[in-house]
């Protein structure tokens, strides 16, 4: 893995963790749907294109746990 995909896959682990923080109650289950809902629409409404990017990325690696 190269260095550019190593930032990059950290900065999608970051976001998923930031993400999921926000959405987690406790004694409730957070589906996987859910997160990825808060991920498209984190993606829709960011400014910055890294941001944007990452969600993106974000998204097809949990749509990938779903198949």
């Amino acid at each position: 893995m190269n260095p550019n995909e190593t930032a990059d896959n950290e900065e999608v682990y970051a976001l998923l963790g930031r993400v999921v923080a926000q959405l987690l109650q406790p004694g409730e289950a957070l589906p996987l749907q859910e997160i990825i809902g808060a991920l498209y629409r984190t993606g829709a409404s960011a400014e910055d294109p890294a941001t944007e990017a990452a969600c993106e990325r974000a998204i097809r690696l949990l749509a990938n746990k779903l198949n």
